[in-house]
């Protein structure tokens, strides 16, 4: 714990692990509260190779928890590759106590975040979950720069007809004659299952040239969090197909990971998506979030996809702080030609 002082406010910088139930009892009741806030995740996070949870909080001389940020340093497999790909990636937006001066706490701990990693990441990104990054004045002043983002996100107190009609008509028939053909889905989180998600996952991940965290995050999550995390696999004729690691915290279901082998005339990764709806819904929780759609600016065949389901298109955005403007020019120079080898072989 290290104390800090301004001329108005007192508070201590504390991390999950020294008051785990203070913390988490803050991500309960404020309502921009998440899964990826919690100190479970945290710990998850730090069991897992080349994550580490810079998570810290302020905390004034009564206890209350003022503000919180949640930053996990993601680092590449090589040492060598570090200084290219190091980054540290907020999965939830920072949190903002009801006290007046909470958004000043908030600015001081992204300030000694910012301090502590410009020298060995490229960046920070802040995916915010509820809030529009471009609202937030908070970040603004920490010279955050928003950029827009897409999700799409399911409204789940509608009926579970209602949910069923709102899909597309296309994708309701893809999802009818999947199952009818035989296509099952299991449903669990134990290490063996999560084993046959994961190779699905990091087969599609591979597919697209995009990173995967190793199968240990997934396994920590489990182990801190239990049934918050949620896995499916779908199979056919004895055969996975397709499979997905989600997270089910609160009112949210948050779509985590997800991959499939693409069989052809099946559409096993639409009904684990029905699956997991029905399963939030029967439930009561509030929202479907499908993690993400892209940059608008961009194409991204996920994202037609996923409007196949005709949740709600919303524009929270996502901002970031670039530290090496240089060296992430580089590294994304670089990533584009990856891609483009890939792409034609």
């Amino acid at each position: 714990m290290h104390p800090i002082k301004t001329p108005s406010l007192r508070y201590r910088i504390i991390y999950p692990s020294d008051a785990p139930s203070e913390w988490d009892a803050f991500v309960h009741a404020h309502p921009d509260g998440s899964v990826f806030h919690t100190a479970g995740m945290c710990r998850a996070f730090d069991q897992s190779r080349r994550y580490q949870s810079l998570a810290i909080a302020a905390q004034d001389a009564h206890g209350q928890i003022l503000a919180m940020i949640a930053p996990v340093r993601i680092d590449a497999i090589s040492t060598l590759a570090r200084a290219l790909t190091s980054r540290a990636v907020m999965f939830a937006e920072p949190l903002c106590g009801a006290h007046p001066q909470a958004s000043v706490a908030a600015e001081q701990l992204l300030a000694k975040h910012d301090a502590s990693v410009c020298k060995s990441t490229l960046y920070t990104e802040i995916r915010s979950l509820r809030a529009a990054v471009v609202d937030c004045p908070t970040l603004a002043s920490a010279a955050y720069q928003p950029r827009a983002f897409l999700n799409y996100v399911i409204d789940l107190t509608q009926s579970k007809q209602q949910l069923w009609n709102n899909i597309g008509k296309q994708m309701r028939g893809n999802i009818r004659r999947s199952l009818n053909r035989g296509v099952t889905i299991e449903v669990g989180n134990s290490p063996e299952l999560q084993r046959r998600a994961y190779a699905q996952i990091l087969q599609s991940l591979r597919r697209a040239i995009v990173p995967c965290p190793n199968i240990d995050l997934f396994l920590a999550v489990q182990q801190e969090l239990g049934d918050v995390l949620q896995v499916r696999v779908a199979s056919f004729r004895g055969h996975d197909v397709a499979g997905t690691i989600s997270l089910a915290w609160n009112d949210r279901y948050f779509a985590w990971y997800g991959g499939t082998n693409r069989p052809r005339s099946l559409h096993p990764f639409a009904c684990i998506v029905w699956d997991e709806i029905q399963w939030a819904h029967d439930r009561g929780l509030r929202y479907y979030d499908f993690g993400g759609a892209g940059d608008p600016n961009r194409s991204y065949g996920p994202r037609e996809f996923k409007s196949r389901f005709h949740g709600d298109l919303v524009q929270i955005g996502r901002c970031r702080k670039v530290y090496s403007p240089r060296l992430l020019a580089l590294a994304e120079r670089g990533y584009e030609s990856l891609k483009s080898l890939a792409g034609s072989t």
